[in-house]
């Protein structure tokens, strides 16, 4: 029994390895995320061996400067869906990377684009499209100041 577990190790190791070397084939991934889509098929110290394989192969962010780097990249993504920062430094949070300092004229831009996207029919001096307007916008993540910039100085 213990002749098989022994040889049942090195082969879930390599299934481990095998299964983040696809997942990071996709995309790129942070350990955290890693970790959390092979935490109910291996075992630890598989997961742990998997993740010292993508650090080692520089596959997975292993200090602040390329956390940051990979943060930047899923945030421009997030950027170009015209989601508010509050909403990017959230989904950067679950993933475990670093949040982003928001920057104001961006922030504006999108959420003027938004607003001429989703609600060019409609008034917006009157207050329940107001008020329609700033739910639709605080929902995609942008802060109240955006919201009170983009529908009350128009």
């Amino acid at each position: 029994m213990d002749g098989k577990d022994e040889q049942q190790k090195p082969n879930d190791r390599l299934r481990a390895r095998k299964r983040m070397m696809d997942l990071m084939a996709v995309r790129d991934h942070s350990e955290l995320e890693i970790r959390a889509k092979l935490k109910d098929k291996f075992e630890p110290a598989d997961i742990d061996a998997a993740v010292d394989y993508g650090r080692e192969n520089g596959w997975l962010p292993d200090n602040e400067t390329s956390q940051r780097a990979l943060a930047n990249k899923m945030a421009e993504f997030l950027h170009k869906k015209l989601k508010g920062i509050h909403y990017i430094n959230h989904a950067l949070e679950e993933k475990g990377l670093p949040p982003l300092d928001p920057d104001p004229e961006r922030e504006l831009e999108k959420a003027r684009s938004l607003l001429e996207t989703k609600f060019s029919d409609q008034d917006l001096r009157d207050r329940q499209a107001q008020a329609k307007a700033g739910r639709f916008l605080a929902s995609r993540g942008f802060s109240m100041d955006v919201v009170r910039s983009v529908i009350f100085k128009r």
